[in-house]
């Protein structure tokens, strides 16, 4: 089974024959993979990491999973109301408290504030259209969710309370015909400190990112060089670090196709480059490693591949196999990726201790 260090110093290698030869590798970096019991079935893909220790899942048939320990225990349990409802898109603030979004219909956001023991829904939808595909906060008190079009345009939502109450933006963009976003990860949506926010949307003949960097109150577009033209291709994943942005996606009927599956920008989207080797198909996630801005991990159905020079190449990581969602600790140390069946593995970076010490 090959490490995480073995990957990222082929990756290393690769660059640096392509690009320069006289480039010197990056230090290693080490990880274990380590598969873990959910307790579940069920397709994850609702994934959101407090920290090294906690970290909560949505599942469908509103299930909620979370974890205390690090993952060697996930509890289980069931919002009452939200029977036959997926909870795609979570955000955990603590082992007490998170809010967890349905996909589809109804639309509802529910808030425990008690490690799941109960749940409040603090907004419903009154239209009956709408179909959520994110959630996310810049901090403890300002977060952002956004759904499908209804009536023409994207609905937005803005918290400035911790979730408990959310307006609706006013003249969001107004969709194109057939487009949408897509809710596979829970990560079609990344925000920065500053107060940006970048949405990726797909299903129309243009994929396109929608952006914002006053905290949501006003928007605007740009095309990017996804895979368009089908309802099931897009931009699925974003990731902003710094003034890098980077998105992935293509076609998910199509999982081996690596056509438009990936691309990055430096100037808020208005242009973008591609990769010499991309991911090896379609990429429904990814995320970079806290701490180490260049080394991305991008994951979908049928694998996992990792970059060491900001997507430039990408090489397959072998031991994570295939997963709908990934997420990182802030601190770096440990995360975790989710999948189809129940399919829970926790990626832990801590150095592993020497036994002859």
């Amino acid at each position: 089974m090959k490490s995480l260090g073995s990957i990222l110093a082929a990756a290393a290698l690769v660059s640096a024959a392509a690009c320069s030869p006289d480039a010197t590798p990056p230090a290693r970096l080490d990880a274990q993979v380590i598969a873990q019991r959910s307790g579940t079935d069920a397709s994850l893909r609702g994934l959101s990491v407090v920290d090294a220790q906690i970290a909560w899942i949505g599942a469908p048939d509103g299930q909620v999973l979370r974890t205390t320990d690090g993952g060697v225990n996930w509890t289980l349990t069931r919002i009452p109301d939200a029977e036959g409802l997926d909870l795609r898109s979570v955000h955990a603030f603590s082992e007490d408290r998170a809010l967890f979004f349905t996909a589809g219909q109804p639309a509802r956001l529910y808030l425990t504030e008690d490690g799941g023991a109960s749940f409040e829904t603090v907004w419903e939808d009154p239209t009956g259209a709408a179909f959520f595909d994110g959630l996310d906060f810049w901090n403890d008190l300002y977060g952002i969710a956004f759904s499908d079009p209804v009536d023409g345009r994207f609905l937005i939502l803005l918290s400035g309370d911790g979730g408990e109450t959310w307006q609706a933006v006013e003249d969001a963009p107004e969709a194109l015909e057939g487009e949408a976003g897509f809710a596979a990860s829970d990560s079609a949506m990344a925000l920065t400190p500053s107060g940006c926010a970048f949405i990726g949307t797909g299903g129309g003949a243009t994929a396109r990112m929608l952006r914002s960097c006053d905290f949501g109150e006003s928007w605007s577009v740009a095309d990017t060089p996804l895979a368009a033209g089908r309802s099931s291709a897009g931009v699925f994943s974003i990731d902003a670090t710094g003034e890098r942005i980077v998105i992935v996606g293509g076609d998910f009927s199509a999982e081996d196709d690596r056509t438009g599956n990936f691309a990055w920008s430096d100037d808020g989207g208005n242009s973008w480059d591609g990769a010499l080797e991309p991911p090896l198909g379609y990429r429904s996630a990814v995320t970079h490693l806290p701490g180490h801005p260049d080394v991305l991990i991008a994951t979908g159905p049928n694998g996992t591949d990792i970059s060491r020079n900001s997507g430039e190449i990408w090489v397959p990581w072998e031991a994570l196999g295939g997963h709908h969602a990934i997420a990182f600790a802030p601190d770096g140390t440990a995360g975790w990726a989710v999948g189809s069946e129940g399919r829970i593995t926790r990626i832990d970076l801590e150095p592993a201790s020497d036994p002859t010490d």
